[in-house]
């Protein structure tokens, strides 16, 4: 009667088109094989055990239908099960024994103690894989479906510790699993301390490579570093000629305004009565002499920006971290031996090298600040010198000739 139950038929028919049809293909653990094995077990940890047929019809059924509620949600799957389970045999069984599959369904949660001999058949089938050979493998499905369905990720220490303690606090309760599949779940216990032992050597293999190579890495991250300091003191000295060629360029032309106007003004004053078509008013040599002074002043601002400027310490302190010795206005102040012995330690010393490097550019960026004030200074002054000359020169015109001549 046990082999050949046509409800138990019926019902492994319905549970296999409900999972094919209606199961995610993410359900790579809880699925129709999972099921299967659970049945298959229910019906070998029974033999020990006189049951009675309706006794052996409910754990049967209870075993078909205790994963179906997957197809509706991965949280409380067994509330669904019980309704699906419900759902099929409405009108056909006894409310008393749907009652009892009911319970023995609920007993499948996690953490629950299974209160009774079919409980306690149903809890061991359920976790049958835990005394057989690979069970870490199939461990390693449910991995997967956690990461599919419900987005949990573990690393390989991390996945491997939960399981070992999933396997040493699940313990089988009958007496005929604890005597046909404790002796490998204990292997398996065993197996997964191999594991993750040989993971955390791993690991830490792992981790001392990449430290190597990142020790191997360095000398690129000196190379980068030095280029760097080849870009900025490049900047600098692009910026110091640019500077150069500008007060250059203003001390050239207000030095020709200022010969001309010398010229003018002394060629003027030495003409004879009959020459003076030159300078037909005295009113004409104020904006010339603006625009003389405004060109001086200019030249002058030029002039100091041009200038050499070695922004040394007057008494240089070896020992000083606002000091570079690579300026030549300060390691000129050292004997031979002092800057050879200096140069040595910087050779030695990578940070103190890169440190004595960045003072040397901050105080070429102090000079610059300097130099393009000055030039600042320069080109304002010759605008403005040019502007009111102009001016000056328009509005005489204008009133001579509004005063007709």
């Amino acid at each position: 009667m046990k082999n050949n139950n046509p409800v138990l038929k019926s019902a492994s028919t319905y549970v296999f088109e409900l999972l094919k049809e209606k199961l995610s293909g993410d359900y790579v653990f809880h699925n129709y094989q999972h099921t299967v094995e659970t049945v298959k077990a229910c019906k070998e940890l029974s033999v020990a055990y006189d049951l009675t047929s309706r006794d052996f019809e409910i754990l049967m059924l209870a075993a078909w239908f205790h994963d179906t509620g997957y197809t509706r949600a991965y949280e409380g799957h067994e509330e669904h099960s019980i309704q699906i389970l419900k759902d099929y045999l409405e009108g056909e069984y006894k409310l008393e024994d749907i009652a009892e599959i009911e319970s023995l369904i609920l007993s499948t949660k996690y953490g629950h103690v299974p209160d009774g001999t079919l409980q306690e058949i149903l809890h061991d089938a359920d976790y049958i894989n835990l005394g057989k050979k690979k069970a870490s493998q199939r461990g390693e499905l449910l991995r997967i479906e956690w990461e599919k369905i419900l987005g949990k990720k573990y690393s390989n220490i991390e996945w491997a510790e939960l399981q070992l303690d999933f396997i040493l606090n699940t313990t089988f309760k009958t007496e005929e699993a604890i005597k046909t599949y404790d002796e490998r779940r204990q292997q398996n216990i065993r197996e997964q301390y191999d594991i993750i032992d040989q993971l955390k050597k791993d690991e830490t293999k792992y981790l001392s490579k990449l430290n190597k190579g990142a020790g191997e890495k360095s000398p690129k991250l000196g190379r980068g570093i030095e280029t760097l300091y080849r870009t900025i003191y490049s900047y600098h000295i692009n910026l110091s000629s640019i500077a150069d060629n500008k007060a250059h360029i203003m001390i050239n032309i207000n030095t020709i305004i200022i010969s001309l106007i010398i010229t003018l003004f002394g060629s003027g004053y030495t003409f004879s009565s009959s020459n003076q078509e030159l300078f037909t008013s005295i009113r004409f040599v104020f904006p010339m002499g603006f625009l003389l002074i405004s060109s001086l002043l200019s030249v002058v601002f030029a002039i100091l920006s041009a200038r050499p400027n070695i922004n040394a310490q007057e008494d240089y302190d070896i020992k000083s971290d606002t000091s570079s010795v690579l300026f030549f206005g300060n390691f000129t102040q050292l004997k031979l031996k002092e800057f050879v012995g200096k140069i040595k330690e910087l050779k030695s010393e990578q940070d103190g090298l890169y440190d004595s490097m960045s003072v040397d550019v901050y105080h070429l960026g102090g000079v610059l600040i300097k130099k393009y004030k000055l030039l600042r200074w320069s080109y304002n002054i010759f605008m403005i010198g040019l502007i009111i000359c102009a001016v000056g020169f328009i509005t005489i015109v204008i009133i001579s000739m509004s005063s007709g001549g």
